[in-house]
């Protein structure tokens, strides 16, 4: 029942809302339009009711109306979700005759309010499981049967709970519950109470003030409220509260419309107010009672404040409400605390303050009078600007343009009280070290910020944020919550399997009470800090799963002038590494979980707010950097290349040139015979450029390999009632993609081996354009609304078995977006492997003469070098002391490993494969022939001569 003190008062209101759209003619007259078309569309819906009630037929019904809602005409906007969930209805709608009963009867005019309510409850009982998706909602059935109830000329009329309707009635405080079946109840009451001849007119008002005119002017009648709540205010006793339950519920509704006002004024002024002071300012809402603590008394007073985005503490405007005037100004902020800031602030500002603009005195919370003008300058907490008197505050809309005007002319103070080194602890740019504006530069240049994919993760913070406003949480998109809560959109909160679990358990009831939940822990009463404790408390508003990365998650979506994209509070990269990072101050540990959070939070934000200003996600994206990259302690003096070089008895120059490759364009792939070491090197030279196996990885790919293998792609699953669904599951390319991606300043390292045995443009599909292009995104096949690309630090080493003819299949379409590196025995690094790695291990070196002496067979019969034997045939390790390649060994390996390739090679040539077989080749090149003998004794010179070389070259 609305109370008999808020009668005048909202109809006062509604009156100001009135004389503001009286002054727009085109609202006007797309109204009348409207209207004109009314009795049309009520005829036409009034039918297929009718037919509905004759036919049972639910599934016509709802083809029907479809057509009935596209019509032009006041009901047109229910061809969205109105008409979204008819569908989930008749599609999920089981053979009983019983539910369409429930539906159709709902669908027929209520006689009272207590009939609504019952059709309300019914409709949920029979909807709440059709499915498993907690679809359709329950929050939008009063929504729905609303529509059609209001098609029925009966007096007094019904309603619809269109959208703005119950939001803007929430705003100002006429309706508390966020229950759709409540909140119709009250739209009920308050049309027919003020429009009881035309209840459409509430909800024209209410949507001008949704699109057209949020801010109209300040109620006239707030002083009268005011005054009660003071009074009300009287009779609260700290540790008990107010008089009675009465009193309580009271004051709180006082509090709501007093904030109501103002709030409306927050939103609608916002962006004209940074225009005219040009600044980028946030409005935050005032909570509604006179602390943090929730058992504090309710105000008696309210304000809005207007701040720079992230500066929680810092100068702003106000336009503050007591009951005996109204003011409008520049308010200091809260500053460091020290008697110096309060001073040094003070001077500039009174030296900024223009004629005809006065200081203010601030009381207690006791009165409702908070304001007290003062002819001197201020003593404490900082105040200045305009005056008004109640009887002399500019009516209407007219207080808008009034207000643009002085702030204005107080934008040389808002400018003289920011003007420090810092603001709360917040470090302005000249505070700012030099190392650190130097990271930044380094930052924007290598990761680099921002691209494409940043502005992407901006607008989808705000699409969320719009799903997460209180109001939508009205009705819950499950949908929408699961790709919030699961994709990196916005940051990555993990692996969510439990909160998986426990949405899916949910039916339509469930789903939206945790959406009630979630609306309490986001927009209720109480600071942050208490508000994620109880989130975490499954006791209070916490549910299983629900932990505090996705809670941060949620505010840095829903607050991102306060809250950056960084979710953990511990681990490797949670907000205290980063603090440490920075060299800032960690939160006290003895202070709750949600208190270190907000803690931790803000001296992050203030840190990093000069650097990149009103940019969250840029900050967050900073920090995860500089953690990553610039906090890392590495060994400057180990040299890993010349290591592997030495370990891989190649020389240095080799490796440093492979390098230099794979720097120039990211991947490169070593071809060649099989056995020449390909993907021995790859995987010792992707340990040395990045020695952490967790940022390397290797795939084989084969004629089967596929798109979804190798990146992305559906992938059955069951839950846990053996339902079965597809889930987009990553592959190895955009699993290493993501860790590249969150340390841009790393190396990342995937081997591809046997590159050329895969259909590469069916495996690579779009991302073959991204290995020529780094810089630029595509929108892949499984996530045609993301942007993606490879980051600059993921590189590829592909090899490439030239024994198999594919080869010339793939040169095409590789060879502009990778170098090649040949392995070959005869030539280049590889010529001398082999009799290298027989001298270091004490092997006879008759061996890799008998080796070059085949390949130079090889390679003129087969007319090429690519079928020649490659060396890590006979390069056996055994332990030490003992020799590997014993005659019975080196046999073993000719026979079953090398001639059955040769065979292959030469099939139909009996004549030239017999002078390949072990007996003939020992024979030709063994150790007991010229060319064997010659090779020892070569071998022995060389090791001497190398002696002598360092030795005069000064090394040992």
């Amino acid at each position: 029942m609305i109370h008999p003190n808020d009668v005048e008062r909202w109809r006062a209101k509604l009156q100001q809302i009135e004389a503001a759209i009286a002054l727009d003619e085109d609202v006007q007259k797309d109204w009348r339009e409207l209207e004109k078309l009314r009795p049309t569309r009520n005829a036409e819906a009034r039918e297929l009711i009718d037919e509905l009630v004759e036919t049972c037929d639910f599934k016509s019904f709802r083809t029907a109306a479809d057509l009935w809602s596209r019509k032009p005409g006041p009901y047109q906007s229910f061809s969205g979700f109105g008409q979204m969930w008819l569908n989930q209805v008749a599609n999920n709608l089981p053979d009983d005759p019983a539910v369409v009963d429930v539906l159709v009867e709902a669908f027929t005019t209520p006689s009272s309010t207590d009939e609504v309510l019952h059709r309300f409850a019914e409709v949920e009982r029979v909807t709440r499981d059709l499915s498993s998706k907690g679809q359709p909602a329950v929050g939008r059935i009063p929504y729905v049967l609303s529509v059609f109830w209001a098609t029925d000329d009966v007096t007094p009329g019904w309603p619809i709970l269109w959208k703005s309707t119950p939001d803007r009635m929430y705003d100002l405080g006429w309706v508390s519950s966020w229950s759709n079946a409540d909140r119709y109840l009250a739209l009920v009451e308050v049309a027919r109470t003020f429009y009881p001849h035309d209840v459409h007119r509430l909800e024209h008002a209410m949507w001008f003030l949704t699109e057209k005119q949020r801010f109209v002017g300040l109620n006239p009648t707030m002083p009268d409220m005011c005054v009660e709540a003071a009074q009300l205010m009287g009779t609260f006793t700290p540790g008990e509260g107010y008089a009675d339950d009465a009193g309580t519920s009271r004051a709180a509704s006082l509090a709501a419309q007093l904030k109501g006002e103002l709030l409306l004024a927050g939103q609608g002024l916002r962006s004209r107010l940074g225009e005219v002071v040009g600044r980028e300012l946030e409005f935050r809402p005032l909570q509604l009672r006179t602390s943090f603590d929730k058992d504090a008394p309710f105000r008696a007073d309210t304000y809005a404040v207007w701040r720079q985005p992230g500066e929680t503490w810092a100068p702003g405007l106000r336009l503050w409400a007591t009951r005996s005037g109204v003011a409008f100004g520049v308010h200091g902020g809260w500053g460091n605390g020290t008697p110096e800031d309060v001073t040094d602030k003070t001077e500039r500002a009174k030296s900024a303050l223009p004629r005809g603009y006065r200081w203010f005195g601030i009381k207690p919370h006791k009165t409702g009078d908070r304001l007290i003008p003062l002819d001197d300058g201020p003593t404490g907490e900082l105040f200045a600007g305009k005056w008004w008197k109640w009887d002399e505050l500019p009516p209407g809309t007219e207080l808008s343009s009034e207000i643009l005007r002085h702030a204005e002319a107080l934008t040389s103070v808002l400018g003289a009280m920011a003007e420090e080194t810092s603001t709360g602890g917040v470090a302005t740019q000249s505070a700012v070290s030099d190392e650190l504006k130097a990271a930044l530069s380094r930052f924007k240049e290598e990761r680099p910020y921002p691209n494409e994919k940043d502005q992407w993760n901006k607008e989808e913070r705000a699409q969320f944020a719009d799903d997460l406003s209180a109001e939508n949480l009205a009705v819950f998109d499950l949908d929408r919550f699961r790709l919030l809560v699961n994709a990196k959109r916005y940051g990555n909160p993990g692996p969510q399997s439990v909160l998986n679990a426990s949405l899916g358990a949910m039916d339509s009831l469930e789903l939206d009470a945790f959406a009630g939940k979630l609306r309490e822990i986001l927009w209720g009463e109480g600071d942050v800090a208490s508000r994620i404790e109880r989130g975490l408390d499954h006791d209070d508003l916490g549910t299983k799963g629900l932990g505090e990365s996705v809670l941060l998650k949620l505010f840095a979506i829903t607050d991102p002038g306060r809250f950056l994209p960084t979710f953990p509070l511990t681990g490797p990269v949670g907000k205290i590494a980063m603090l440490r990072r920075l060299d800032l101050p960690l939160p006290d540990a003895s202070l709750s979980r949600g208190q270190q959070h907000v803690e931790a939070n803000d001296t992050l934000r203030r840190a990093l707010e000069p650097l990149l200003p009103g940019d969250p996600w840029g900050q967050g994206q900073f920090a995860f950097w500089l953690l990553r990259n610039e906090g890392a302690t590495t060994d400057t003096e180990e040299d890993r290349i010349a290591q592997a070089a030495e370990q891989l008895l190649l020389p240095e120059s080799f490796l440093r040139e492979i390098e230099e490759l794979l720097l120039e364009k990211g991947q490169l792939i070593f071809y060649g015979p099989p056995g020449t070491g390909k993907t021995y090197l790859a995987d010792k030279f992707a340990a040395a450029l990045q020695p952490d196996p967790e940022r390397r990885m290797i795939v084989q790919f084969h004629p089967s390999m596929s798109y979804e293998d190798f990146f992305e792609g559906y992938r059955p699953r069951t839950n846990d009632k053996g339902e079965l669904s597809y889930e987009l599951r990553p592959g190895p390319l955009a699993m290493m993609a993501a860790k590249a991606e969150d340390a841009p300043g790393t190396p990342h390292v995937m081997i591809i081996d046997e590159i050329n045995r895969a259909n590469l443009p069916r495996v690579f599909g779009e991302l073959l354009f991204l290995l020529e292009y780094r810089n630029k995104s595509v929108r892949t096949a499984y996530r045609p609304d993301e942007p993606f690309e490879l980051p600059k630090n993921l590189f590829f080493i592909g090899t490439m078995n030239t024994a198999d003819r594919s080869i010339a299949m793939v040169d095409a379409a590789l060879r502009r977006r990778f170098h090649f590196v040949p392995f070959m025995p005869h030539e280049g690094a590889m010529k001398s492997l082999l009799h290298e790695w027989l001298a270091k291990h004490g092997e006879p070196a008759w061996v890799a003469t008998l080796v070059d002496k085949v390949n130079d067979q090889l390679r003129i019969l087969l007319k090429g070098p690519h079928l020649q034997v490659g060396h890590s045939h006979f390069m056996v390790k055994t332990s030490a002391g003992k020799t590997a390649l014993t005659a019975e060994r080196l046999e073993r390996i000719w026979r079953y490993n090398i001639y059955p390739s040769i065979e292959d090679q030469l099939y139909g040539r009996p004549d030239q494969l017999a002078q390949f077989t072990w007996e003939h080749v020992h024979e030709a090149y063994g150790p007991s022939s010229k060319s064997g003998v010659a090779a020892t004794e070569t071998s022995v010179a060389e090791s001497e001569a190398s002696v002598v070389e360092g030795a005069e070259g000064g090394s040992v």
